[in-house]
């Protein structure tokens, strides 16, 4: 098994109002002290299969991105496992591209274990360069819940190794005794 690697990925466009909300994300992950060392912060933008050389190796990725679920605007939506394979291409102006960027990582056997992908229901996606109220709002509990996903995928990390660690220990302690 390769060494677990995590990344958040910010999608979207900064000049398209709400789309933008992955990246601005991203942007105060960076100048914020609350990411977990060790985690990977990938501006994705609207790269869609670029990305595949920023994601080698990652295990863990959390991606953010505004969605188009229908629900109020500013509503945060959680993607995972089979959810994300399952959701109707609509649901996210990147989604496309970021769901060919997955397949073709599973066609290469590199895609991520573990992928959660988090949304805020935009409002509008025209042309300009600030958020609108309701997704504003929502930003501080995107943010919160990457790094709530982040903290626990490294909680889960660090109990793995610790039970590696006590099962090599067991394993030399009975061939030492053999």
């Amino acid at each position: 098994m390769n060494a677990a690697r995590i990344a958040i990925v910010g999608l979207g466009n900064l000049m398209r109002t709400d789309d933008a909300v992955g990246m601005l994300a991203l942007e105060r992950l960076k100048v914020g002290l609350q990411v977990p060392r060790g985690v990977q912060l990938i501006e994705g933008g609207t790269l869609g299969l670029d990305l595949i050389y920023a994601l080698h190796g990652i295990t863990h990725v959390v991606a953010i991105d505004a969605v188009d679920a229908g629900v109020e605007p500013g509503t945060i939506l959680r993607y995972s496992g089979e959810g994300i394979a399952e959701m109707p291409v609509s649901k996210s102006v990147h989604l496309l591209g970021f769901s060919d960027l997955i397949g073709a990582m599973r066609l290469t056997g590199d895609a991520p274990e573990h992928i959660v992908v988090l949304g805020v229901q935009a409002h509008t996606i025209a042309w300009g360069t600030e958020l609108t109220r309701p997704v504003e709002r929502a930003l501080p509990r995107l943010i919160d819940a990457a790094l709530h996903q982040v903290s626990e995928w490294a909680r889960e990390i660090a109990e793995d190794k610790s039970i590696e660690t006590a099962m090599q220990w067991e394993l030399t302690a009975e061939a030492s005794a053999g």
